[in-house]
């Protein structure tokens, strides 16, 4: 119980923590802000290992007659561990980033609240938990979305509230119908819904899947994202790999296999609609990304693509679709935030920002286009990296509840992938060697070394899948 409190409020008290150090103190602020950082990934790192071993970890209340509990299931601790560990990098990132940028101690208050509140997102152990970890998360973000405080900025954030709370009343509505039903609201004793076939149902899952869809990404509920681009670097990738878009990811995953069950869901209708509006995502979101020519904006539509790679593999309701999902999770984080990543280290060293003004880059920044044409790679899905797996079993899955379809999906859209992307990285070694100087320093350093360390990974993982497989298997060990 300890190892989970600390994990959930270390970024709580370390935001609070810096609220109090002058802005002067650089050094001390970030210090403060990885050693919290640091301490909420070693704690969940903690929590999972227990989880995985099957032990409980529960912490339990109530209000207003309500209750709420905090208890991690093998799914919620591999959410937490990829928000956990990936915050860490961000935090180093961000060190270089924000080096000559204003409201500093704002910037890195709530980026410390923002990673408490994923966590409790994580590991609720039931619906009214998640609701309001799921609330919470969207307050704490929201000042870093509008970070620049300018009129674009602010109604980037207006149109994230916006989009944000219509799909939290959706899920509330979703709570109150569940409670209704059920009687219960805890995920520990299997899916609440479990045996309770009855008109209406399928319109609740719609309901669901509608409300968590909006930080999810599906289209047409998608166009928060790519406004949200105006915020910081930092932001950005966690926006689109780990605290946000993977909080309604999470929340839908969590209500096909612990509100409904995969048999339940089997058995709805709405299954094989919800299935070909993901594959439709997945599609469209990389088609219209090749369209783009601010690179951080063409990263945004491939979020929406390859979100939905982990919802097809969820929906598929087969073991290995589960596994894929899964595994997909893991790698695209780290892929995606890489490329981020890159796409700020480019911005700020040169100034570029669009795709087709990019010429020369990678004469000027070798390392960083190399990191960047890894992570490429990678989210092509291409062997040796990480993400091959994911696609692997999600096609397998895809094959093995008769949807062989999806799998076509998924293999059109890796080569849509390499089509959007590819051409980028060949455009920066065009043009004159010495047309770019790209700056130097100490900040750029900070920069670089999450940046390269986490395509190393990737890399790591891609061949020795092994590695990251007792999570996995420990999810779908838990669901069926």
């Amino acid at each position: 119980m300890l190892y989970l409190i600390l994990a959930l409020f270390s970024g709580v008290i370390g935001g609070l923590v810096v609220t109090l150090i002058p802005r002067t103190r650089n050094q001390l602020r970030n210090f403060i802000v990885i050693l919290f950082a640091v301490s909420s990934a070693i704690f969940s790192w903690k929590v999972a290992f227990l989880v995985f071993s099957g032990e409980s970890v529960r912490i339990a209340g109530s209000f207003g007659g309500l209750g709420w509990s905090i208890d991690p299931d093998p799914l919620g601790a591999v959410f937490g561990l990829i928000a956990s560990t990936l915050w860490v990098f961000t935090a180093i990132y961000s060190f270089g980033y924000m080096a000559q940028k204003h409201n500093q101690n704002t910037y890195y208050t709530f980026f410390l609240v923002s990673l408490s509140m994923t966590l409790g997102v994580a590991f609720s152990g039931n619906l009214v938990a998640l609701y309001l970890f799921y609330e919470l998360l969207t307050f704490a973000t929201y000042p870093l979305v509008i970070h620049e405080r300018s009129s674009e900025a602010v109604q980037a954030g207006s149109k994230y509230i916006l989009y944000s709370l219509s799909g939290a009343g959706a899920i509330l509505i979703g709570i109150v119908l569940t409670y209704m039903f059920a009687g219960r609201l805890d995920f520990a004793d299997g899916p609440i819904l479990a045996g309770s076939m009855r008109p209406g149902l399928g319109w609740l899952l719609l309901l669901f899947f509608a409300g968590f869809g909006v930080k999810a990404a599906i289209m047409p509920l998608h166009r928060w994202l790519p406004k949200a681009m105006v915020a910081p670097t930092p932001v950005s990738a966690l926006l689109h790999a780990v605290a946000v878009v993977y909080s309604g990811v999470y929340g839908i995953v969590r209500v096909v296999y612990s509100v409904f069950g995969h048999e339940l869901t089997a058995q709805l209708s709405v299954n094989s609609i919800l299935l070909w509006i993901v594959a439709f995502s997945i599609l469209a979101g990389i088609i219209i990304a090749m369209r783009q020519d601010v690179l951080k904006r063409r990263l945004a539509y491939q979020t929406i693509s390859h979100l939905s790679y982990i919802l097809l593999g969820a929906l598929t309701l087969q073991p290995w679709g589960l596994a894929g999902a899964i595994m997909h999770m893991i790698s695209y984080s780290m892929l995606k935030i890489t490329l981020f990543f890159c796409a700020g280290i480019i911005s700020e060293q040169t100034g570029q920002t669009r795709v087709s003004k990019m010429s020369g880059v990678g004469w000027a920044m070798p390392g960083t286009m190399a990191v960047f044409s890894g992570a490429t790679l990678g989210m092509i899905g291409m062997l040796p990296l990480n993400a091959f797996w994911g696609k692997y079993y999600l096609m397998k899955g895809s094959v093995a509840g008769g949807k062989w379809p999806l799998a076509l999906v998924l293999i059109g859209s890796g080569i849509l992938n390499a089509v959007c992307f590819i051409p980028v990285i060949v455009n920066t070694f065009q043009g004159e060697r010495s047309a770019l100087k790209a700056k130097q320093g100490g900040s750029v350093a900070l920069m670089l070394v999450p940046t390269g360390f986490l395509v190393i990974a990737a890399l790591v993982v891609g061949l020795l899948p092994g590695i990251v497989w007792p999570g996995v298997e420990a999810v779908v060990n838990w669901f069926f």
